[in-house]
């Protein structure tokens, strides 16, 4: 987003954090000098029908506050794919100017780093994991830590039991994370847009990606 928000300065690109004021101005001073992080002040104003996407797409509106796109294509079901669709999105919605001339040029150069990253895939798999920042709850911190190791591991030493070791302790912190969601969040919204469903989706997805590799290893007899 920030990368579209430099280049395509006609559009506005939001981020909502649905936490707090502060929180949000920290994810702000963090990651955003182009785009916009939001806030919503309470839970009453909670996102329903369109919100809580994540990796799993974003919402886009014309100039009129008019809703282009629901739900664009998830990252971790088309990977790169997924961008260049919000990007054909904004094409047709930013008027034939300097602006459009200036995103075919973002996205020629995605495209190029897209086929720099396939050509890098021996050099990425020497890469780490970084321990994500603590969320404030120590069995959550722990399971995220555990998680990294987990993946730096597979990163390190690639095997069939090393991805299955990471696909099981992924899905035992999964159950665990959204049992807590469902224990203590106040969101009363139990529809695909909300928090819980969100996070499911997405978790069901990366679980999926490492099932469909481990059933690939085990056709191909790989160990």
């Amino acid at each position: 987003m920030e990368r579209w928000a430099k280049s395509i300065p006609e559009v506005r690109f939001l981020c909502v954090c649905v936490e707090s004021k502060y929180v949000a101005l920290d994810f702000h001073r963090m990651f955003f000098e182009h785009a916009t992080n939001c806030f919503i002040p309470s839970r009453g104003y909670m996102p329903r029908g369109y919100g809580q996407l994540g990796c799993s797409g974003f919402i886009i509106s014309d100039k009129d506050g008019c809703f282009v796109s629901r739900q664009t294509s998830a990252y971790l079901d088309y990977g790169e794919g997924a961008f260049r669709q919000v990007e054909r999105i904004l094409k047709d919605l930013v008027p034939k100017s300097a602006s459009a001339k200036r995103l075919k040029r973002e996205e020629s150069k995605t495209e190029e780093d897209s086929q720099a990253s396939k050509k890098g895939k021996e050099e990425n798999l020497t890469r780490r994991v970084e321990l994500p920042p603590s969320v404030g709850v120590n069995s959550m911190d722990d399971e995220h830590k555990e998680c990294t190791d987990s993946f730096n591991k597979a990163f390190e030493s690639p095997s069939v039991g090393n991805l299955r070791d990471l696909y099981n302790i992924l899905k035992s912190h999964f159950d665990h994370e959204e049992k807590l969601m469902l224990e203590f969040s106040d969101d009363d919204s139990d529809g695909e847009f909300s928090a819980l469903y969100s996070h499911k989706m997405d978790h069901e997805r990366m679980l999926k990606i490492a099932q469909n590799e481990l059933d690939r290893l085990k056709c191909t007899g790989s160990k």
